[in-house]
């Protein structure tokens, strides 16, 4: 969500990781309908282990990113040194330069 501070940061440290990925932007529907009323949201929290609907969410291979939030996921798996690991495991590609 464009609008979300904590969805920018996760976007900048997929960025750092210079691994493709697939950013899929979720409308002001996430917010206006709520968790019962957004299929988006609803669908995402049955995917997650905690049933969150927070954004952003980090699906690596299919697999949400264990932790408490997406972004926080994210940086722990960058700062713990697991997230290359996860992403080779995942078959992700470097992007481009």
């Amino acid at each position: 969500y464009a609008l979300s501070p904590f969805s920018t940061e996760a976007l900048s440290l997929l960025d750092s990781t210079g691994y493709e990925y697939t950013k899929i932007e979720l409308g002001l529907e996430w917010f206006t309908l709520g968790p019962s009323g957004s299929q988006k949201r609803k669908v995402l929290g049955e995917q997650c282990e905690n049933g969150a609907t927070s954004l952003p969410k980090i699906f690596i291979g299919g697999q949400p990113l264990p932790g408490a939030s997406g972004y926080t996921a994210l940086a722990d798996a960058i700062d713990g040194g697991t997230l290359e690991g996860l992403l080779k495991k995942a078959g992700a590609k470097k992007a481009r330069a």
